[in-house]
């Protein structure tokens, strides 16, 4: 985080609230992934492996090695997709899905935190909202790395403030 330099008016030392921000998921998650997705894949390869952990037939093989790919592209992705959002002076800077995407203030309406709720299942997805000209776009607590909540909070702050 970087901070803007004081006005003309504060005293010297009172800094301003920094205008450039920037969240992700945290390297650690990442590597579990990763580590995850080598362990599932060595189940899947060795068959005496197999065998010890689960009895695993074929098709059972063949599962584990697709979880262990999926495994691998979720911490590509999040290696990659590194900052998901980036609050700066000129804008936000943030991966919608896998393009990385600039949008100036000028574009950006409202930034909220909101709630994705599918009933049948009682699943609750804590989102951050991003409207915008071209409509929304969303974040996922998973994406960002932290609750939605006062990220959604911070990057209003700055918007009404630069924008």
């Amino acid at each position: 985080m970087t901070t803007q330099p004081t006005g003309s008016g504060e005293p010297p030392g009172a800094d301003r609230p920094p205008t450039s921000a920037a969240w992700s998921p945290p390297l650690w998650r990442v590597g579990l992934y990763a580590l995850g997705g080598t362990a599932a894949a060595l189940v899947a390869a060795v068959g005496p492996l197999a065998q010890r952990v689960g009895s695993l037939d074929a098709a059972g093989r063949l599962l584990v090695g697709v979880l262990a790919a999926g495994l691998w592209v979720l911490a590509v992705r999040d290696l990659l997709a590194r900052p998901t959002l980036r609050v700066s002076p000129a804008g936000l800077d943030l991966v919608d899905g896998l393009r990385r995407r600039h949008l100036p203030w000028a574009a950006v309406l409202r930034v909220r935190a909101g709630t994705l709720t599918h009933n049948r299942r009682a699943v609750h997805l804590r989102t951050l909202e991003v409207e915008t000209i071209d409509g929304p776009i969303l974040l996922t607590r998973r994406q960002l790395g932290t609750d939605p909540g006062p990220v959604a909070e911070r990057v209003e702050e700055i918007r009404l403030r630069l924008g």
